[in-house]
């Protein structure tokens, strides 16, 4: 729970039978859970309202809610692989990291 300038938000997540539960005050929910070796993570977006520019805020455009689905895996190698799916504009994007 955080107040930022008298502007209130709060999260709360949880863990139910393996699947790691998140809820904010944003209407965000997501979901991450074990397949096969996998971690998939369902996250469903709140929409946001526009932001205007004045003297606490940068400005931000509205954005429709939206949903995002990612799997990631780790590699043999010590890389992992993540390929995420964004219904926002419909983009597919694949992610290779390594760390040293």
């Amino acid at each position: 729970l955080t107040n930022d300038g008298g502007d209130t938000t709060w999260s709360i997540a949880t863990t139910v039978s393996g699947v790691a539960l998140t809820l904010d005050s944003e209407n965000d929910v997501s979901a991450a859970f074990g397949l096969a070796g996998n971690t998939l993570t369902v996250t469903h977006n709140g929409e946001r309202a526009e932001v205007t520019v004045d003297a606490d805020n940068w400005g931000a455009d509205k954005i429709l809610s939206y949903t995002t689905v990612a799997i990631t895996r780790d590699l043999t190698s010590g890389a992992t692989l993540t390929a995420t799916y964004s219904s926002l504009d419909d983009s597919l994007t694949l992610k290779a990291a390594v760390s040293f």
